[in-house]
């Protein structure tokens, strides 16, 4: 995950490319996100919710691979991700610092625009909100489409990576929704691997 701790250039919290510099990941304190999804062809469900702006995250997906069911569970807290199988109860635990598979639209600042290959190009509604929409275009990751962000929140994503087609579409969005915090607990007896 692309985590940055950018500052602001000014003291009205704006960069200088004009875009503002949130509390957090997203600019509101919790939400419920939920999600269809396709990649290569294959459809799943996913769920993504969060507190504290994003400083807390869990994302819930399900999968039907060649007749298996696929079951992941990612929570992302403390500067960690943590990933699982609920069922095989085994998983793996990686660091944040340097990830970029998930990007922090909410502080993006001029510098890391131009190092992923990130372009602002214009705004469009979906889901009834009023998003920005972002290009990005980076042959070092191998990574080509666009999002649709709303809050720091992608709503859509098309993206090629290096090949594989991917579709995630929002079809509901719950702002500032009661998150149990037994959603962000890591569960005794997952076995990770770091």
């Amino acid at each position: 995950m692309l985590s940055c701790n950018s500052k602001p250039s000014s003291e009205s919290g704006q960069t200088e490319t004009g875009l503002k510099i949130g509390k957090g990941k997203y600019a509101i304190k919790s939400g419920l996100v939920e999600y269809k999804t396709q990649v290569m062809g294959m459809e799943a469900t996913q769920t993504m919710c969060f507190d504290d702006y994003g400083a807390k995250e869990n994302q819930d997906v399900a999968m039907e691979v060649m007749g298996f069911k696929v079951h992941t569970i990612t929570v992302m807290k403390d500067g960690f991700s943590y990933n699982y199988d609920p069922d095989k109860k085994t998983g793996t635990k990686t660091s944040l610092t340097g990830r970029n598979d998930n990007i922090d639209f909410e502080n993006l600042t001029e510098e890391i625009q131009k190092e992923m290959k990130i372009e602002k190009i214009g705004s469009e509604k979906f889901l009834d909100k009023n998003c920005t929409k972002f290009s990005i275009n980076n042959e070092k990751l191998r990574m080509k489409g666009s999002y649709l962000v709303w809050k720091g929140i992608p709503l859509k994503t098309d993206v090629d990576l290096g090949g594989m087609k991917m579709l995630l579409e929002a079809t509901k969005i719950t702002e500032n929704a009661d998150v149990p915090a037994e959603k962000f607990v890591i569960p005794a007896d997952i076995k990770f691997q770091e």
